[in-house]
């Protein structure tokens, strides 16, 4: 994989703009907003070699000014700039109705920032170090996007030089691209189409759309294609089937646009216009990026050694079972469980051997639960568990036993003689008779923990 330091792209990622007589039309005007010098410079030289129009500023004011004089088909952010980051300049184009696309380029990957960004209008989010070829046909597809809605509404399809455009840069983007009949046959397909579905695009053409579709996402595709009827455009979610050595599944965007003029000399079909205008769609595989997005969620709400729910998830799940059990008139337990002495076999063993404890307790604290109880790392040697839908007291009490139980065998540690044992005291809070929210509780289990290790041996107690 390439990435921004060595300032390569690949040959094959062709976006080359349509050249008249001696005069090359640029593909488009971008503007480029990132507080680091060299890496700026690196990008605005990649970008204009490759056909764009670049401009470049350093910090976020002196972006919004670059906007307020000219007009750029897309804008490339850093998320950490002086003056407005790149949050606040998405904020500003909101608040000023400036018409500019955003892609985010940022070494930042907090799920939130990723979050707010999408909501605040970026179209994409590349994470440094960044690949160059991603990158270019990030950049191609978003300014192709913006291009051809405006020159459709100002020339329309029919222009040749813009069809020619048009047709040359379709086939090196990295989403399908898609034509339909009015029978919701296929009838245009990109070249990409056989990468990402793995069919050779003869053998769909001709074929109803409805077959590339997962049985269970048939039901979307009415609202896909009915407001699209009336001269609307849609985008929804939809698993696309594919035939990579069998049949997978991708998690697509799936934007059907209005109805194309029935002169369309822009595609080129396998068979001559139908009489009722086609449906132009765009599949964009979302796979990946869901997966990101995922994976960053998991880790913002759990702990990274052990993997399991962290403080604020915890507390999450707490008040909302703490809601349900006062609306079903229901008990619930809260566990408070600190390892005794894990100070000591840190010391004495290391770190790494202090790390291998924790995740080897907190596999064994697991299989004493029920699927709908929660254990989470509370911090440090501390974890919490949640018992929601007890019937009486004593269910968390054989639920404690049984917790401290699972830690009297000594733990050993593959390739070594090492075996180390851990004790542990757990105190117990009820709902509704020790609290009524979800912060009282786990203090006062809290509390009932260190009644425990005051008397420096291995129990639970109930809070009283």
């Amino acid at each position: 994989m390439q990435n921004y330091s060595e300032n390569s792209v690949s040959d094959d990622v062709d976006i080359t703009p349509h050249v008249t007589g001696e005069t090359s039309e640029y593909l488009g005007r971008l503007l480029i907003g990132d507080d680091e010098p060299r890496l700026l410079n690196s990008l605005c030289s990649i970008l204009r070699d490759k056909g764009f129009e670049v401009d470049g500023a350093e910090d976020g004011d002196a972006v919004c000014q670059r906007l307020r004089e000219n007009a750029y088909d897309l804008v490339l952010l850093d998320i950490r700039m002086p003056g407005k980051s790149g949050l606040e300049i998405m904020a500003w184009l909101k608040e000023t109705g400036v018409d500019a696309p955003v892609i985010i380029i940022s070494g930042h990957s907090d799920y939130r920032i990723v979050r707010q960004a999408f909501k605040l209008g970026a179209c994409d989010y590349l994470r440094k170090p960044y690949d160059v070829d991603e990158l270019i046909r990030a950049v191609g597809g978003t300014v192709l996007e913006r291009r051809q809605a405006r020159s459709q509404a100002a020339t329309g399809w029919s222009n040749p030089l813009t069809a020619d455009f048009f047709k040359h840069t379709l086939d090196h983007l990295p989403d399908l691209v898609f034509s339909l009949d009015e029978r919701k046959c296929i009838n245009y397909l990109n070249h990409h189409s056989e990468s990402l579905l793995g069919l050779p695009t003869e053998e769909l053409i001709g074929q109803p759309f409805s077959q590339l579709v997962h049985e269970g996402d048939i039901a979307k595709l009415p609202l896909l294609f009915g407001k699209n009827e009336v001269g609307e455009s849609v985008t929804q979610e939809i698993k696309l089937k594919t035939y990579h050595g069998g049949i997978g599944y991708l998690d697509c965007d799936i934007t059907v646009a209005s109805p194309l003029e029935a002169n369309n000399t822009a595609l080129t079909y396998a068979k001559p216009p139908p009489a009722k205008p086609p449906f132009l769609g765009i599949v964009r595989d979302i796979t990946e990026h869901k997966r990101t997005l995922a994976l960053m969620e998991f880790h913002a709400s759990h702990d990274t050694l052990t993997g399991l729910p962290n403080r604020s998830l915890f507390m999450d799940r707490l008040t909302l079972a703490v809601s349900q059990a006062s609306r079903n008139g229901q008990k619930l337990a809260v566990l408070f469980i600190d390892l005794n002495d894990f100070k000591a076999v840190n010391d004495t063993y290391g770190h790494g051997v202090g790390d291998q404890l924790l995740q080897k307790v907190a596999a064994g604290l697991t299989h004493c639960l029920r699927e709908g109880d929660t254990l989470a790392r509370y911090g440090g040697d501390e974890f919490t568990v949640l018992l929601p839908s007890l019937d009486e007291k004593k269910d968390a009490a054989t639920v404690a036993r049984k917790l401290m139980n699972s830690l009297e065998t000594p733990f050993q540690f593959e390739g070594t003689d090492l075996r180390v044992s851990i004790g542990t005291s757990i105190g117990i809070a009820m709902y509704p008779e020790d609290g009524a929210g979800a912060e009282t509780l786990v203090e006062r289990a809290d509390m009932a923990m260190y009644a425990v290790k005051q008397k420096k041996k291995n129990d639970f107690y109930f809070y009283s």
